[in-house]
């Protein structure tokens, strides 16, 4: 692997771990895209987040089982706000049942990252705890500067060329 895309590499695995939320991007049944975001959390080169069907790009996500994912870099933390590091991908999505072996586990490793809000709404059958794998992807780190990831892992491969 050369220099570049181990830095590259460096910055994904930074922007993950940094970062809190995720973008989501979903078309509804008429075709016209649905945008919300979600508390993550990333586990075995997977995404977990806590949300509740109630809201459309929840919803939608969980009809169409696929969606459209983005981490950006806090604006405040961006060299320049018109070339933020940001990482977008693609996924599809399962809900991870009550009664599967992990899903204690995951529900307590979301609630150590993001607070006790998670106790409450754990009760609520309209929550689900959804699992999203990545299938393929890319990471911008700033202009002319982007490059390909591909399959679970993310792994970047290779420089978009213009």
């Amino acid at each position: 692997m050369n220099k570049e895309i181990k830095d590259i590499e460096k910055i994904k695995n930074i922007i993950i771990s940094e970062n809190k939320t995720l973008i989501i991007a979903v078309n509804n049944k008429i075709n016209y895209p649905e945008i919300g975001y979600a508390p993550y959390i990333f586990l075995n080169k997977c995404f977990y987040i806590f949300s509740s069907e109630l809201s459309p790009h929840i919803k939608h996500l969980l009809y169409n089982k696929k969606g459209t994912f983005m981490i950006i870099e806090d604006e405040y933390k961006a060299k320049n706000i018109w070339a933020r590091v940001r990482l977008k991908f693609e996924a599809q999505i399962k809900i991870v049942a009550r009664n599967e072996k992990n899903y204690n586990k995951i529900c307590n490793q979301i609630q150590n990252s993001h607070g006790n809000t998670l106790e409450l709404i754990k009760q609520f059958n309209d929550f689900h705890l959804i699992k999203i794998s990545p299938i393929k992807g890319s990471i911008v780190t700033g202009f002319g500067n982007a490059f390909i990831l591909d399959s679970i892992s993310l792994n970047v491969k290779n420089k978009i060329k213009p």
